[in-house]
């Protein structure tokens, strides 16, 4: 059986209750319901944020309130879906609110309707692909930046090798005069400081891969509370 934790900020208790009921309908999921109010929100969060999967605030919540909780949620989790509870039918999310990540607004009137549980599991869902594509467009964006920056860096370390290949043979000549020699000697040391410095650049590339590839496995990683059929 699923877990999905949520997270509930604000919200009164016949909120609370019809929320907790709708949701225990969902087939095969156990729910793992946190309550949180304004002044105690921060340190609810950080207590579970490590396995929550929603936040839902109320509509009760005042606008500036939900604005800081929600930037500084999105600093520790940027696809966790944040929701806020409105009484209009078809609320759109203000533009304060989407600019600190929340994701959607849920009509409280549904919360009674035999469908609540599907419109809530879709919004989820929905919210939580949206963000992975939008990371994944951002991380293709950089692994393409990486290749460029890897075929220059490549020409780059390509220059002094053809300068180092030159100099090995014309210092094979043991009737190459002194100074000659010395000269072949500078650039040769050059050139190999020039391959030492593009080598720091790849040891770069290399851990900026790294990164990338753990972001790539996050993005793909499945929720645990997706795919779920809700009952209507």
């Amino acid at each position: 059986m699923k877990l999905l934790s949520v997270l509930l900020i604000g919200l009164a208790n016949k909120e609370k209750d019809l929320l907790h009921k709708k949701l225990s309908n969902i087939d095969s999921l156990r729910l793992a319901i946190h309550y949180a109010e304004m002044k105690n929100a921060e340190a609810v969060f950080n207590e579970c944020k490590n396995h929550l999967d929603v936040i839902l605030f109320s509509d009760k919540m005042p606008a500036s309130v939900i604005v800081k909780l929600t930037s500084m949620f999105r600093v520790v989790n940027t696809i966790i879906p944040i929701f806020t509870l409105s009484k209009q039918s078809e609320a759109r999310v203000p533009r304060n609110y989407r600019k600190a990540g929340v994701d959607d607004v849920l009509n409280i009137a549904e919360i009674e309707t035999p469908i609540f549980s599907w419109t809530f599991m879709s919004a989820v869902e929905h919210a939580i692909l949206k963000k992975k594509a939008k990371e994944y467009d951002i991380l293709n964006k950089r692994l393409k930046h990486t290749n460029e920056s890897l075929a220059n860096l490549m020409h780059e370390i390509n220059n002094p090798l053809s300068v180092i290949r030159l100099t090995m043979y014309h210092l094979e000549d043991p009737d190459l005069p002194q100074d000659k020699k010395e000269t072949f000697l500078r650039l040769l040391v050059g050139s190999l400081e020039k391959i030492d410095a593009h080598m720091k650049e790849l040891r770069g590339i290399r851990r900026q891969l790294n990164g990338e590839k753990a972001s790539s496995a996050k993005i793909l990683s499945i929720n645990p509370a997706l795919n779920i059929s809700a009952s209507k």
